[in-house]
């Protein structure tokens, strides 16, 4: 059975299955999109989330009651099912993330993040939860995983770390939440457990790092501006935009 693959430039790639496609995506984007730098693996994570995400993709009108965990060891079932067919459901480019991007290096270490596969970014991240290396807060509606809060310390990230007390300073990095809870409100609820979870945890000075400009609720991951300083948080630099809250 052939599988067609939909270049945003309106190319179609054809082939028979995930391996005699991946090197007929690559070479239309080697020459038709260089600039991008896509690697044979992201490719494949690509196609391989699209057959993995299957999670909704419609809005719910309205949701139950929320209830806020941390993120651990006793989690680690739920978030690794999350991310595996749910978070981003729709977004297949951001599937093979676990939110690992800012462990490895973040911007700083693109070339490294274009060879991981989805595997290895999935069990890193596992690893890292089991060991308390990642930290922070999900929240569930009726009980279901619906966003996941990376709230960690900033020695964990070499993107931000400074070198200076990176071990007190807490980095919330990340807000993942799925298709059908986005725009109710549950990144508020995630920014205020991890707040809560960070200043009970010992640290001294909580940083954020926004987008500049509202984007659009899915690729909102890292959180607004405007929801940042409706808690309280202060612009520190602005190239790059750094946002802190201090004990």
């Amino acid at each position: 059975m052939s599988r067609v693959f939909e270049c945003g430039c309106g190319t179609a790639v054809s082939g028979g299955d995930i391996d005699d496609l991946v090197p007929q995506v690559a070479a239309h984007f080697d020459e038709a999109h260089a600039e991008l730098g896509i690697t044979l693996v992201s490719v494949r994570n690509y196609l391989e989330a699209e057959d993995r995400l299957i999670g909704p993709t419609e809005r719910l009108d309205s949701i139950g009651s929320i209830e806020m965990r941390p993120v651990g060891p006793d989690t680690l079932d739920d978030i690794l099912a999350f991310f595996d067919t749910e978070a981003y459901a729709g977004n297949p480019a951001w599937g093979s993330c676990y939110c690992m991007f800012f462990p490895v290096g973040g911007h700083e270490a693109e070339s490294i993040w274009g060879n991981r596969t989805a595997s290895e970014n999935r069990s890193d991240q596992a690893a890292r939860i089991e060991a308390g290396s990642t930290t922070g807060v999900l929240a569930y509606v009726d009980g279901k995983l619906a966003g996941f809060c990376n709230a960690t310390a900033r020695s964990e990230f070499p993107g931000f770390a400074t070198g200076n007390d990176d071990q007190h300073v807490g980095s919330i990095v990340c807000f993942t939440i799925s298709p059908p809870y986005r725009g109710h409100g549950l990144a508020a609820h995630l920014l205020d457990g991890a707040i809560s979870y960070l200043w009970s945890n010992g640290f001294t000075r909580i940083e954020g790092y926004p987008m500049a400009e509202s984007p659009d609720r899915q690729r909102a991951f890292r959180g607004s501006l405007d929801l940042f300083r409706s808690r309280g948080f202060e612009v520190v630099t602005d190239d790059p935009l750094v946002v802190a809250l201090q004990a």
